[in-house]
């Protein structure tokens, strides 16, 4: 495996006090808390970005320079953008090759060589399953940054499941590994050697309790929809949308109390613009031509969410 202090992406974009513009579901949300606890990143801004028409991007007042800011949980492909994602596969070597070029983006996908067509084989069913914010604990426990004496409160009680099950409910770990068992087995196995004992504890849970944790996943399901998001995953687009801020603190403070981080902050919104998404159908024969669409001067965002299908976001 690489050792990913030699990664000059990383070491990029894991320093302190930057700002940050997350992805407004639970995964995003608790990857911006992580980042302003051990690193002291601002977050800034949030954004729904998964190929819809009503994709948006909400930022703090005064958030002018997007290129000094990470996105996080976001495939924000704009070559001058620094992004943390695992949504992101590379079409093909080139493609990677590219990503790679302004040390600017980490990706588990791209730091495992994955592509979505390699010669005559389809990666993308062995790509990243987990969220966003595992990863980022476990470079976070590889690099120091956070001190290897800190350690979450997995099994605290939060209502009728523990503080695990909510954590790994960011990208449906649970569901995902009982569904693709071994991919899901092989990146645990990934994870486990990067990160610290936070990660070596979350991750036993699922190897060990695999099906009492799916239980509890939809009883932490139930709780995020009772708090005002809009689908299964914490998705709070629909209150930023709707400006339901008193909603919104609530569903952080939430999060803060469960996770002993400091939560997300609510500020003024200015909406930088419409963002427009929409979802094309992929085939071998049309590869070339999506590539070529993807490149395109607006294109803000994409990402193959299926073998099937490839979410692309512009900016209007």
């Amino acid at each position: 495996m690489e050792n990913i202090y030699l990664n000059k992406s990383i070491a990029n974009i894991f320093v302190r006090n930057r700002k940050c513009i997350v992805n407004a579901d639970l995964d995003g949300v608790l990857s911006g808390m992580l980042l302003q606890r051990f690193l002291g990143w601002e977050i800034v801004g949030y954004s729904s970005c998964c190929g819809k028409y009503n994709d948006e991007l909400w930022l703090k007042e005064g958030t002018e320079n997007l290129r000094e800011c990470v996105f996080v949980d976001l495939p924000v492909c704009l070559a001058d953008f620094s992004v943390i994602d695992q949504h992101f596969v590379a079409f093909d070597a080139d493609c990677l090759q590219r990503y790679e070029e302004n040390s600017n983006k980490i990706n588990p996908n791209i730091m495992r060589r994955l592509v979505f067509k390699n010669g005559g084989v389809n990666q993308y069913t062995d790509k990243y399953p987990f969220g966003t914010v595992h990863f980022i604990l476990a470079v976070m426990e590889n690099l120091k940054i956070i001190p290897e004496a800190f350690r979450f409160d997995f099994f605290k009680k939060i209502d009728n499941f523990d503080f695990a099950d909510l954590f790994l409910r960011a990208d449906r770990v649970v569901g995902n590994t009982c569904s693709y068992t071994k991919n899901c087995f092989s990146w645990i196995n990934w994870l486990c050697e990067i990160g610290g004992v936070n990660t070596k504890t979350l991750f036993e849970e699922v190897v060990t309790k695999l099906y009492l944790r799916k239980i509890s996943e939809k009883k932490v399901e139930s709780k995020l929809t009772s708090l005002g998001c809009i689908g299964l995953d914490g998705d709070c687009s629909n209150l930023l949308r709707s400006g339901d801020y008193n909603r919104l603190n609530g569903y952080f403070n939430f999060l803060s109390a469960s996770s002993g981080l400091q939560a997300a902050p609510v500020f003024t919104f200015y909406n930088f613009g419409r963002l427009n998404g929409e979802h094309y159908a992929v085939t071998y024969n049309n590869l070339a031509n999506l590539k070529a669409t993807c490149r395109a001067a607006n294109v803000f965002s994409y990402a193959f969410v299926s073998k099937s299908v490839l979410s692309l976001t512009r900016l209007v």
